[in-house]
């Protein structure tokens, strides 16, 4: 076995071991933080989501673009086009948004809580609590192929405020998994008790929210 293959599944196992043993995994992590793993998981996932964008958004009738034309002067095929490209980029950049926003928020809250550790462990380590997501983006890459017309434009027709839409968003059960995995990984990182980095940790994702509900790429 070459080196490459070798350091593909030792990161397969360092993914696996996040989900099922964390404190170790993170420990071990710490030892030998590599923020280029971490990017290129988060780099997976905003990709994966991207692609379910695009499938999710190209399956929508015209007559969905025709009734979100500015003013009815814009093809709505173009309009199609247009929504289909933007949504993949949204989707990809938000992915990426989130990692690095909630990891400066959570390194933030930790250190006015007097915890000491690093920004950049904390992106590494907040990149492979991320792994719960993959699971989520490639179920929805999934659903994309699967769904139908009527059941997306079902989906698409139900309105919420965009506090709610982004908090539904978030907390998912995936989401939630990240969540934990997020604590442990701040108590690790910043030495901190487990009341203080789940503190810092929900402080974060509440202003998340709050950010995620006026910024369109999140």
């Amino acid at each position: 076995m070459n080196r490459r293959e070798n350091g593909r599944l030792s990161f397969i196992r360092d993914l696996v071991r996040c989900l099922f043993s964390p404190q170790g995994s993170f420990r071990s992590i710490l030892e030998k933080p590599s923020l280029m793993k971490a990017t290129a998981l988060i780099l997976v996932i905003a990709v994966v989501a991207a692609w379910a964008s695009f499938n999710y958004t190209g399956k929508l009738p015209l007559s969905y673009f025709i009734d979100q034309r500015p003013g009815g002067i814009v093809n709505p095929e173009q309009l199609r086009q247009a929504s289909i490209i933007a949504g993949a980029m949204m989707a990809l950049i938000g992915v990426f948004g989130t990692w690095l926003i909630s990891s400066a928020l959570i390194h933030g809250f930790s250190s006015r809580l007097g915890g000491k550790g690093t920004f950049r462990s904390m992106l590494t380590l907040a990149g492979f609590a991320s792994t719960p997501l993959l699971i989520q983006q490639v179920l929805r890459l999934a659903d994309s192929f699967m769904v139908s017309e009527e059941a997306l434009q079902l989906a698409t027709s139900l309105q919420m405020p965009a506090i709610a839409e982004a908090a539904v968003g978030i907390f998912t059960i995936f989401g939630i998994w990240s969540m934990i995995l997020l604590i442990i990984a701040t108590r690790e990182n910043y030495k901190m008790s487990t009341a203080k980095s789940t503190a810092a940790t929900i402080l974060s994702f509440i202003v998340l929210i709050f950010i995620s509900a006026f910024l369109p790429f999140m």
